[in-house]
């Protein structure tokens, strides 16, 4: 409670009460209470084994489940959006984590995730089930989109789509929340001129700007001028359906490049940037610069899987999975918090696992809650401290670079798994295309 008090003041939390009628057609009730909101984040934070109500003891508070079901079921989720406005913020320092910027450009990398509801009867009416060629889906779905800090893997905004939205309204969403002068990167979901010329309205108020790799089928209207290192700067629009003309345009510079891995063929990439300078903004270190998107793959894949969560949640209402995925998703910026302190007043280069900090991390805060009242405010310190250093020790490799096609991630059912996944590693040939 202590490290989440650090992000928002007790006060703040108090200040959440709101009126909403009970679902269950009783008489209003104020809600939601600060321990109903302090026990949901750690009850849908740590893997400790017990129900909601068991998990709240440890905070000194007992009720049962059947009220704690009602008051969870009460509680508007525009608490949750303000509780995530709030809490997320950068943790990570140009002095401190040179990898996590680019000439003084804190990089942030925007994509979408979606996690599976239960088959229960409020889900289903609330939520349509999707489908291919193949048939319909086993669950419906929850999309969710959010906004990195790499390296450090830090959420800074999240926006969930409890109503259906697309992972690309919802992303939309999150651009007034881009941090101060940072380096926005994004895969081709978002590579067309209705999103970019969005981008590049919100990153000009904040001093930023935007690295996006842009769809092949996507063409620039006119070219502008070719610069010395290959690249051009040309100029895109956004075409209105119901006219023959687009109806904005906006100058970006466009680097075309094959990257290649020794034994394996050459890959073609497109990327739209705001960076117009080629002297100090070359095409090669750009394009390699983009290859880090891939991290935030990395931070879905520790929201998922490394947090002990399944693909399927384990909230039986559209509004109640909401918010078990805000918990993971605050969950994972106060664990950011804690890596980004190790080593004081040393540079922290390397990277430190997400997996080995949250285990022993929660040892810790569950120590420090039940024996808490047992040690004086010296004996706490230290025990931090020590946790400090030990953990500062688990600095891991450089990350390989991904090699594996996409077509292999997970395979849909009944097909056999594919087991043993080569993964290479070597340096990767970048070459610029006039």
């Amino acid at each position: 409670m202590a490290l989440l008090l650090t992000r928002i003041s007790w006060a703040q939390l108090c200040g959440f009460d709101g009126w909403r009628k009970n679902p269950a057609g009783r008489p209003c009730r104020k809600l939601p209470r600060p321990h109903l909101l302090v026990g949901l984040l750690f009850h849908y934070s740590l893997h400790l084994a017990g129900t909601f109500a068991e998990h709240l003891q440890l905070l000194g508070f007992v009720m049962a489940e059947s009220t704690l079901s009602e008051r969870r079921m009460a509680l508007p989720f525009d608490v949750f959006v303000e509780l995530l406005r709030r809490i997320l913020r950068p943790v990570a320092h140009a002095s401190k984590h040179t990898e996590a910027f680019y000439k003084k450009l804190k990089l942030v990398a925007l994509d979408g995730v979606e996690f599976s509801l239960a088959n229960t009867a409020p889900i289903n009416q609330q939520m349509p089930k999707g489908g291919n060629q193949k048939g319909r889906a086993a669950f419906a779905k929850l999309r969710c989109s959010v906004l990195v800090e790499l390296l450090a893997h830090n959420p800074l905004a999240a926006r969930l789509g409890l109503k259906g939205e697309s992972e690309w309204k919802l992303s939309l969403q999150l651009l007034s929340q881009l941090p101060r002068q940072c380096l926005l990167l994004a895969d081709r979901l978002y590579g067309c001129g209705a999103f970019i010329i969005e981008a590049l309205e919100a990153v000009r108020q904040k001093g930023g700007h935007i690295l996006i790799r842009a769809r092949e089928s996507i063409k620039a209207i006119r070219l502008i001028r070719q610069l010395s290192d290959g690249s051009q700067v040309v100029e895109i629009e956004v075409k209105d359906p119901a006219q023959k003309k687009g109806t904005k345009t906006a100058q970006v510079r466009q680097i075309k490049a094959q990257v290649q891995r020794a034994g394996f063929r050459s890959v073609e990439i497109k990327l739209w940037t705001s960076l117009m300078d080629e002297v100090r903004y070359p095409a090669s270190e750009l394009v390699a610069l983009y290859m880090r998107r891939w991290e935030h793959e990395l931070y879905f894949r520790e929201l998922k899987h490394m947090l002990g969560v399944s693909d399927l949640l384990r909230s039986q209402t559209v509004e109640t999975a909401g918010q078990e995925v805000v918990a993971m998703i605050i969950a994972t910026s106060l664990v950011a918090g804690e890596r980004a302190q190790l080593k004081p007043g040393q540079s922290l280069e390397g990277r430190v696992s997400f997996i080995k900090t949250w285990q022993y991390l929660e040892p810790l805060w569950l120590t420090l809650q039940l024996c808490g009242d047992l040690l004086s405010e010296e004996q706490k310190n230290q025990i931090v401290e020590r946790f400090y250093q030990f953990i500062s020790g688990l600095t891991m490799q450089k990350k390989r670079a991904r090699s594996c096609p996409r077509v292999l991630r997970q395979p849909q059912q009944p097909w056999p798994k594919k087991r043993d996944q080569p993964s290479h590693s070597g340096p990767i040939a970048i070459q610029v295309i006039a």
